[in-house]
This record gives C-alpha cells, structure tokens and sequence, in this order.
C-alpha cells in the first residue's frame, strides 16, 4: 500500500473536508429541524423533503470529517476517498443550491480546492524522481558531489605539507 507524508497541500484538502463536513452536519440538522430557514419552500427543492436532506447531508457530512482524517494519514486510498467525498459533495450542494445559493456555491468551490489539492497539490512523484525533470536534478547531485570531492582533494596535500 503506497503511502506518504502529508505536505500544506494535504493537510490543506483535510482542514477544507473537516470545515465543509461539519457545515453539512450543521446544515443537515437545520434542514431537519428548522426547514423554515432556508430559501426554498418545501415543494421547490429538486428532490426529496427537508427531513431527508437533512439526513442526507449530516451522514454525508460525518463522511466527510472521517475522509478528512483518513487524509492525514497519507495513503493512496485516503485521497481516493478524498476525492470520491468532495466530488460527491460537489453534486448533492448542486442539488440543494434552490434551497441555500450562497452555501452552496461556496461548498462547491471548497470541493474543487479539496480535489485539486488532492490531485495536483501531493509531490509524490518529485520525491520518487518519476518526474521530467529528475534527470536533471540526478546531474545536478552529481556534478555537485564530484565538485566537493574534488576540493576536498586539493585540500588534503596542503593539509599534509603544513603538518611538515
């Protein structure tokens, strides 16, 4: 099972899905409580009531917060997952958009960040030297460590002659 630390861009997209997981929690349970809160009616939604949405959201919003921290570990399959929630989320947030714009814009946009962050944002392959430019970086090393032999040759006679 691959794994690797978490960089800024890592724990970026893991503090993005915590916030976003606990605002559905937070909106989940106002859409089941308090369905008079939002913009929409409860006959324009696109689909279902605020009673299922509102378990919906907060189920999905608890998997959210356990994909978060399934990121911090590292592992291939937490951002696989990471990928999976936020792409998801992405979706249900186009769903509910009649009934609360502003959110859910703002999720959607939050999403993208935590999928690009993912994706984009994780240095594996410059560490693993996979990339375009690992030969020139391998040269680089190379030339530089043979630069410091060879002073350090030059070094040692004038080591010995003063030690005369």
């Amino acid at each position: 099972m691959k794994r690797s630390r978490a960089n800024g861009w890592g724990i970026f997209a893991a503090t993005m899905l915590f916030v976003v997981g606990a605002v559905n929690i937070v909106q989940g349970a106002v859409a089941l409580y308090m369905p008079e809160y939002f913009a929409a009616a409860e006959g324009e939604i696109l689909v279902f009531d605020f009673a299922v949405w509102g378990v919906l959201l907060g189920a999905w919003g608890i998997l959210l917060v356990l994909g978060g921290l399934a990121l911090l570990s590292g592992h291939m399959w937490a951002r696989a997952l990471a990928v999976v929630v936020a792409a998801v989320n992405a979706f249900a947030q186009l769903a509910f958009i009649e009934s609360y714009p502003v959110w859910s814009l703002v999720a959607i946009a939050v999403d993208v960040l935590v999928v690009y962050a993912v994706t984009a944002g994780w240095p594996d392959r410059e560490r693993a030297g996979d990339d375009a430019y690992a030969a020139g970086r391998t040269h680089a090393r190379t030339t530089a460590s043979s630069r410091e032999q060879a002073a350090d040759r030059a070094e040692e006679p004038e080591a010995a002659a003063g030690e005369r």
